[in-house]
């Protein structure tokens, strides 16, 4: 009955570290795919969550993306293209120092297709894109995602 007790120990004992060291590897691999999402060579080179995430020139013009610098002061008008409405907030994406993060805009009017905004973060010379910010949008949500895209496609 020893016996059997010591072998039944020694096997719960051996199966706790075999599964703590899957756990392990399980977490490693999944951080491994986390950070291998973007960097040199890949559509977004690099991601921050302060200041946003740097698009790959290839991915930019795969995706029709395309930058306007603001060539005056507040208030601007932009293409109804560059707005993008996210629940109860209204923004356009800007680039900075080849930084794409978006930036809230307030609407004060709409002429047709052009809309004039105004915005406490943005200033002359900054660069909004004007076409592809839907886009822009899907890579900003899904790189601030919490949540792991376990999809195969």
């Amino acid at each position: 009955m020893k016996r059997l007790a010591l072998y039944l120990f020694l096997l719960i004992y051996s199966f706790s570290f075999a599964s703590f060291g899957a756990e392990e590897k399980s977490k490693d691999v999944v951080e491994g795919l986390e950070n291998s999402r973007f960097g040199p060579g890949k559509a977004i080179e690099a991601f921050d969550k302060e200041q946003g995430f740097k698009l790959s020139s290839k991915a930019a013009n795969a995706m029709k993306v395309s930058f306007e610098k603001l060539n005056q002061q507040s208030p601007w008008r932009v293409p109804k293209e560059a707005i993008i409405n996210l629940k109860q907030s209204t923004g356009v994406y800007r680039k900075y120092n080849d930084w794409t993060s978006m930036v809230l805009v307030k609407i004060l009017k709409r002429e047709g297709d052009i809309f004039i905004v105004a915005s406490e973060d943005l200033e002359k010379g900054d660069e909004i894109a004007i076409t592809g910010a839907n886009f822009l949008r899907m890579i900003d949500a899904d790189l601030n995602s919490t949540t792991v895209d376990s999809c195969a496609h």
